[in-house]
């Protein structure tokens, strides 16, 4: 055999929208506990007027009004940027002297002209010697009457002398960065350069019409690098932030602007706008988490996934345990008992999903810590990584036995882990070991405080739930029990059959990690519903069979009628679902094979359909280990020689038969389980019927001591 499923298919029970609800309902319960823990409490403040208390951050929040003001100072500081202007020194020089050859030009002009027909020449009149010389210049400059007197009346020398100076002038003034703003004092710098050199001031005027016409900055104002510049200055600013824990405002100060719109962000002010931020983050995790939980239950754990019961058992063990933990965080967030949900699923679910939700729920009770310097701070990782730790010992030490005095000792050392788990985070980040070790003190004593909670916390469950726990399971097992004590007097063959199936389903479910416990008194109860008719079955019938005297059909039916009855008498007897499912299951779909046959010979047909139990087949390990021990131990007492490999040729052809008869395809059981129960089931049989010595006949002597008084003298009589 391989360790391959044989099958694991399981159908739905038709309660999905219920199991959808019982989801909805817990997130929304959960969001309503952490908005109500995490509001920040509100406070009747004015701007200007002294605060009423200490506030101090519920979270991370910015100084937006210091953070803008230092940002604005930052873009001040960071000034205009300018940017040099290509050939601007080439471009000025050619135009100035340009300009100024076409001044001297100008100069150089005779004042008369020659008309045709005369005999002198005629001196041309104002006008007309202010009209040529605009001629010469077009655009490039404007010329008056005093500017044409004073060219016309200038040395040449001297004229080409000032404007090679202007040039100069306005060469070395363009050698630096000339900005827009400094060109009038480039200008006045130059006039004053030809002012020093004692030109005439008409010619100097002429000169500097040209030089401001074409003077211009060569290092002019950059809108693109500036903006950039300033933009970049404005996010060099951090942030002003005021972390979680700080205060805001202290008691009896005047609330400054900063201060009042930092609250109004926490919403801490009456008639503030309401945090949404918040709240969106608190519903997005919430859902999120239970959508987790919710998927691994659908993969890993779908019995439990389409049980509302215990889908609402481990509802309400999750709101509980936040619940506590929010009234005990006002102590010390490390004193919040996270773990009672790890002992609490462990014990009325299982070990697997008490491990998951161990993770989702330590985060959310994290959420809940009231001190550090923003949400993933070290008292965040502090409780998640101890709940982890502590959580892992928990189900370890819960293996080995659940009763109330196991609970409690897992509580003690899962305490102490925890107390080393928070000490080597404490001492991770804190030099202080008085602190570190006063906090983890607090964190062992959530392990306890969890412990005690779930020991008076269980029974309300067990009662409300009918839930099946080690404690409960024990009481069951009691052969006082009403039903069992019924069973041993009206119908002692199936009782007594009933306590060998009992130990060998015990023996087998804890071979395949199964619930041996389960499985024991599961088996204890299979059979009860013969208690309606003991008669009918042959362990308990003296003699007289009352089937030799009733058609196959109805014998079957009376037959396979037993796991409903037996489910009927436990309803009213309020024994917990997982017995009942045992009881119902144990025979599966099965057919009964006797009375078919007994039908074959009488009618000469039948339709093996109709000697079938009408019952569900096994889905859990425990049902399956129970189906497979009961149809063993029947056929093991008809064995006439039974020996080990006898033995384990019957076992081996019976679970075979089940396996063809599909009765284990809805059953989450490998192949190697199958091998494992197989050989516990030898085991125990292999006791049961071991052979036993022949005693003897042989007449026992009498003791010594009655020999020697029988010798003994009667003693002498006195007169």
């Amino acid at each position: 055999m391989t360790s391959k499923k044989i099958k694991t298919k399981r159908p739905v029970n038709g309660t999905k929208l219920l199991c959808v609800m019982i989801a909805l309902v817990t997130a929304v319960l959960l969001f309503a506990m952490l908005a109500l823990s995490v509001t920040p409490a509100k406070y009747d403040i004015q701007l200007g007027k002294p605060a009423p208390a200490t506030i101090k951050a519920t979270k991370d929040v910015e100084d937006k009004i210091t953070t803008e003001a230092l940002r604005a100072e930052a873009e001040k500081r960071a000034g205009n940027k300018y940017s040099d202007v290509p050939n601007a020194l080439t471009d000025v020089t050619n135009a100035l002297e340009d300009i100024f050859t076409a001044l001297s030009e100008i100069a150089s002009l005779p004042g008369e002209v020659y008309e045709e027909g005369a005999d002198a020449p005629r001196a041309l009149t104002e006008t007309e010697r202010l009209e040529r010389a605009r001629a010469i210049l077009g655009e490039r400059l404007e010329i008056n009457e005093a500017d044409l007197d004073a060219l016309e009346s200038a040395d040449a020398a001297l004229l080409s002398e000032m404007f090679a100076e202007s040039v100069n002038l306005a060469r070395a003034e363009m050698s630096t960065q000339l900005k827009e703003d400094d060109v009038e004092a480039s200008l006045s710098e130059i006039r004053k350069g030809l002012s020093e050199k004692k030109y005439p001031s008409a010619l100097t005027d002429t000169a500097m019409s040209a030089v401001t016409r074409y003077l211009k900055a060569n290092y002019i104002y950059d809108e693109e690098l500036t903006k950039d510049a300033k933009q970049k200055a404005r996010d060099a600013v951090s942030p002003v932030i005021k972390v979680k824990g700080e205060a805001i405002t202290e008691d009896g100060k005047k609330v400054t602007e900063a201060e009042y719109e930092m609250l109004k962000t926490l919403g801490m002010i009456k008639e503030s706008r309401i945090d949404i931020w918040l709240y969106a983050g608190l519903g997005i995790l919430i859902i999120s988490l239970v959508i987790a939980v919710a998927i691994y239950l659908y993969m890993f754990e779908k019995a439990v996934y389409q049980s509302p019961r215990q889908l609402l058992m481990i509802s309400l063990i999750c709101l509980i345990t936040i619940l506590f933990s929010i009234i005990s965080r006002s102590i010390n967030t490390y004193v919040m008992p996270v773990t009672l949900s790890v002992f609490m699923i462990a014990l009325l679910i299982n070990r697997r999903i008490a491990l998951y939700i161990c993770f989702p729920l330590s985060v959310i009770a994290s959420m809940l810590t009231g001190a550090g310097d923003s949400f993933f701070n070290m008292t965040t990782y502090t409780v998640i990584i101890s709940t982890l730790v502590s959580g892992v010992l928990v189900l370890r030490l819960l293996k080995l036995r659940q009763t109330r005095l196991q609970i409690l000792l897992a509580g003690g050392l899962s305490a102490v882990s925890s107390v080393l788990t928070t000490l080597a985070v404490g001492l991770v980040n804190s030099t202080s070991l008085l602190n570190s070790l006063y906090t983890s003190l607090y964190s062992g004593a959530s392990d306890v405080i969890a412990a005690i909670l779930c020991i008076v916390l269980m029974p309300a469950f067990e009662a409300v739930f009918n839930a099946v726990t080690t404690t409960r399971l024990i009481e069951l097992s009691n052969p006082n029990q009403p039903l069992l004590r019924r069973l041993l007097l009206e119908a002692p063959g199936t009782y007594h059959h009933s306590i060998i199936v009992a130990n060998l389903a015990e023996a087998a479910a804890g071979e395949i990690g199964a619930n041996p416990l389960l499985a024991r008194v599961g088996a204890y109860y299979h059979d009860i519903g013969k208690l309606k008719r003991p008669m009918y079955f042959t362990e308990n019938q003296l003699g007289d069979n009352p089937h030799d005297r009733t058609d196959p059909r109805v014998s079957a039916a009376i037959i396979t009628a037993h796991p409903q009855d037996g489910v009927q008498l436990l309803k009213e007897s309020l024994i917990p679902e997982e017995i009942k499912n045992i009881v119902l299951t144990h025979h599966g779909n099965s057919p009964v094979i006797y009375f078919y046959n007994k039908s074959l010979k009488e009618n000469g047909e039948a339709n093996v359909d109709d000697f079938r139990y009408k019952c569900p087949r096994p889905r859990s390990r425990e049902e399956a280990v129970v189906m497979l021990a009961d149809s063993v131990e029947a056929a093991a007492r008809s064995l006439p020689n039974p020996d080990t490999d006898s033995i384990r040729a019957l076992i081996e052809k019976l679970v075979r038969q089940k396996i063809d008869d599909s009765q284990l395809d809805e059953c989450d059981i490998t192949f190697r389980d199958v091998s494992r129960i197989i050989s516990a089931f030898v085991t125990v049989l292999s006791g049961a019927f071991h052979e036993r010595i022949e005693y003897p006949a042989v007449e026992i002597p009498k003791k010594r001591i009655e020999k020697d008084e029988a010798e003994k003298p009667a003693p002498e009589g006195g007169n």
